[in-house]
């Protein structure tokens, strides 16, 4: 192997090392979402009250909220309660729903943010369903 082969495949080598460690260090510069959300108890009869509690928030620079919704059976979403909100940080809400009918009512919490450029809220992420059966 010549001297030019050999810089050749050491700069090659260098190159590839200085890619790699550049594309590591943008993946792990990504913005991380945290959250908590709990729901209780777990079955009540109708006419009792749930305990809704949770808080998200994104480590991006950008508005976001936090938002508890619920579903009864298979019906569409509804927001519940939503915390006022701030630039990073979702907010908590702690509120207290009551089960009217018997059935199955689901929550989630959501997570809404929204670009410097707009003031229109987009959903981010949802928190996993926690489903509370009503006797």
């Amino acid at each position: 192997m010549g001297v030019l082969n050999r810089r050749a495949a050491r700069a090659a080598v260098v190159v590839a090392v200085g890619i790699s460690a550049f594309g590591l260090s943008a993946m792990t510069a990504s913005a991380k979402i945290s959250y908590d959300f709990k729901v209780s108890p777990h079955t009540v009869k109708a006419g009792a009250r749930i305990h809704v509690k949770g808080y998200a928030m994104n480590d991006s620079d950008l508005f976001q909220k936090f938002c508890v919704q619920q579903r009864q059976d298979t019906g569409s979403w509804r927001t519940v309660k939503c915390a006022h909100g701030a630039v990073w940080d979702g907010g908590s809400v702690d509120t207290w729903v009551r089960a009217k009918h018997q059935g199955t009512l689901r929550f989630r919490g959501a997570l809404y943010e929204t670009d410097w450029n707009s003031n229109k809220l987009h959903l981010q992420m949802v928190t996993p369903t926690v489903t509370v059966r009503v006797r």
